[in-house]
């Protein structure tokens, strides 16, 4: 990698924010705040503690169908209930 400053990759959502905006890109924000409103579910602080009580299920299930693969394909609600009682 060389001596390349590499600090970006210790960006909180806020620093990611506020480089997109400096882009040219102010409206990020409001768009992410919309599509959060649009689906019921909270911004997640990146600061959140683990002793927190648990994220609502919506706002999991969506974090889980972020990622690809043929596992995340399929997962519904349903079986991501499962897996936490579990």
């Amino acid at each position: 990698m060389g001596t390349r400053n590499m600090e970006f990759l210790q960006w909180s959502c806020e620093d990611v924010a506020r480089w997109i905006e400096s882009i040219g890109f102010p409206q990020y924000k409001a768009i992410a705040a919309r599509v959060r409103e649009l689906l019921g579910i909270a911004e997640v602080l990146w600061s959140r503690s683990v002793a927190d009580p648990p994220r609502d299920l919506e706002g999991l299930f969506l974090e889980m169908k972020s990622r690809t693969g043929v596992e995340t394909d399929q997962l519904t609600p349903q079986q991501l209930l499962e897996d936490i009682r579990h």
